[in-house]
């Protein structure tokens, strides 16, 4: 099964990175937002979403208060 997986995987990696051949175009705005969470993650997201400090503040905190609880 794992030599089935690595064939998909080669198979959509080739499909996404190549040129798309047939002419059909969508221009599409994206934010690119590197994986991972951490303090900067979380300010660009409010950034992004024009939030209020108070909700930034809020934000904040609640990702502090997330970061030192335990894994149930």
């Amino acid at each position: 099964m794992f030599i089935m997986e690595k064939e998909q995987d080669k198979v959509l990696r080739e499909v996404t990175e190549s040129d798309y051949k047939y002419g059909f175009v969508t221009e599409i705005d994206a934010d690119e937002i590197p994986k991972g969470l951490n303090h900067e993650t979380v300010r660009l997201i409010s950034k992004k979403k024009n939030e209020p400090q108070w909700m930034l503040d809020f934000r904040l905190k609640a990702f502090d208060k997330w970061l030192t609880m335990k894994m149930p």
